[in-house]
């Protein structure tokens, strides 16, 4: 859906020639002539961004921006005006205007600040976004591997601790670790700002984490701050790190050592406190060995190591965190879960999960929303997956398929079958009817192999 723009000023020639240039990058345009007209929008169209002439026929500009701000936070505001002295712009900044610019103004840099004002707003609706999710999800275990590391992250969260790595395979959670890390710290007041690092490409990594003055490359049409200035005071996580290029890594080294940096095109050294939680899937300690990860990096990210086991290392968790994904479905679908039957908690603990706890998140959304019922049972799990879990051997169950018999030979088919048989009607607590689902025959073919097995 495109950004919606407010256009608020009380000459025509301007409405519309910023009109004009608005629609052509893209964004739905609605324009105002007076305050009390761009309040009338403003109640019935809640736009994304806004520029505000400071001075309208029927009122002052920095009146209904601070109206504005109050009642929709989240729309940015860009402040235009022929007049204007520091003293407004001052003003205007402290009612939390975006940016500040004279008349006359070239178009490109108006659409540039308002395409940096949507990104602002982006950004904070999303750390609101995650702000009532780490509040909503709290990371809780019931398995002594996550107890640990929830203990050593405890200590990084309460110390002043600059810089973290967080390593775990794809889907274990450390974006949400990220979240409790730092609204379990005195960061929590700043921003947590996120950058995937594998999603820039290498020629913006500088820009997006530096930002740029005007003029410093072609596209740069206004001064643009970048995620370290936006996260200071807070928390800047580079998920994805090992991604990033060498020469790239070499800036980020500087700054992590340095804790300055200039914007893209500018000389004035800045200066932030900003936590850095960096998180990789990928095998750090190898890349440097292959030369394609820089060594002194990988030296300054490791002295603060927190690893997430991956979920089949955390069988206890699986239990819990079925029933917390059963909730939201509550809440999401208009579902009634309430529990999970034995023999599918027992499945989806034997499954390995190669996608972590993304892959049980989709698994149980899935579920529950083709499905409405009170117990997740075996019935609701994807036949593969059930599949895949019954080919695992049992925990602490040793080779029996191959064990030697009283002949010496390995075991036969009918002591294979008889086994398998056992094994599915253990998971299903002793249901023969479920587990003739399992095996894909009826309760009568089940009841007679179960009688040749005890023959």
């Amino acid at each position: 859906m495109n950004a919606h723009v407010l256009v608020v000023d009380d000459e025509p020639l301007i409405r519309q020639s910023l009109a004009a240039a608005l629609k052509r990058e893209g964004y739905s345009v609605a324009t105002a002539e007076s305050a009390a007209q761009a309040a009338q929008c403003f109640a019935s169209e809640r736009p994304d961004a806004a520029i505000i002439d400071l001075v309208l026929g029927d009122g002052h500009g920095l009146a209904l921006l601070k109206q504005v701000r109050s009642e929709a936070p989240e729309c940015q505001c860009l402040v235009i005006t022929a007049h204007g002295s520091v003293e407004d712009a001052v003003n205007a900044m402290k009612l939390g205007a975006y940016d500040f610019v004279r008349k006359p103004f070239d178009l490109a840099e108006v659409t540039a600040g308002v395409r940096n004002a949507l990104r602002m707003s982006s950004l904070e609706q999303r750390v609101a976004y995650f702000t009532e999710k780490a509040r909503s999800n709290p990371i809780s275990s019931e398995s002594p591997a996550m107890q640990r590391l929830l203990s050593e992250a405890t200590l990084v969260a309460h110390n002043d601790v600059p810089v973290v790595l967080i390593l775990g395979e794809s889907g274990t959670g450390k974006q949400l670790l990220t979240q409790w890390l730092h609204h379990a710290s005195a960061a929590q007041s700043g921003a947590c700002v996120e950058l995937n690092c594998s999603a820039i490409p290498d020629n913006l990594i500088e820009s997006e984490l530096f930002g740029h003055e005007r003029g410093a490359f072609s596209d740069a049409h206004s001064r643009k701050l970048g995620l370290v200035e936006l996260a200071d005071g807070g928390t800047l996580f580079l998920d994805e790190v090992g991604d990033l290029s060498l020469q790239a890594q070499a800036k980020l080294l500087t700054f992590l050592e340095q804790r300055t940096f200039r914007r893209v095109g500018g000389t004035a050294l800045k200066k932030v406190q900003t936590r850095v939680i960096a998180a990789t899937n990928r095998d750090l300690a190898a890349m440097v060995e292959n030369k394609t990860f820089r060594q002194d990096l990988y030296y300054r990210l490791t002295g603060m190591t927190l690893r997430i086991p991956p979920l089949r290392e955390r069988s206890a968790d699986i239990g819990p965190l079925t029933l917390f994904f059963l909730r939201e479905a509550n809440r999401t679908y208009g579902r009634k879960w309430q529990s999970v039957e034995e023999p599918a908690l027992q499945i989806l603990r034997r499954y390995r999960w190669p996608g972590n706890i993304r892959e049980l998140k989709a698994t149980i959304q899935r579920a529950a929303l083709m499905n409405d019922a009170e117990a997740l049972a075996l019935a609701h799990l994807p036949a593969e997956l059930i599949s895949s879990a019954l080919a695992e051997p049992e925990p602490h169950s040793g080779s029996e398929l191959v064990r030697p018999t009283a002949l010496g030979a390995i075991a036969t088919l009918a002591e294979v079958e008889a086994l398998h048989i056992r094994r599915v009607l253990a998971l299903c607590s002793g249901n023969k009817t479920a587990a003739a689902q399992l095996l894909g025959i009826t309760r009568q073919t089940l009841a007679k192999k179960l009688e040749s097995t005890d023959e």
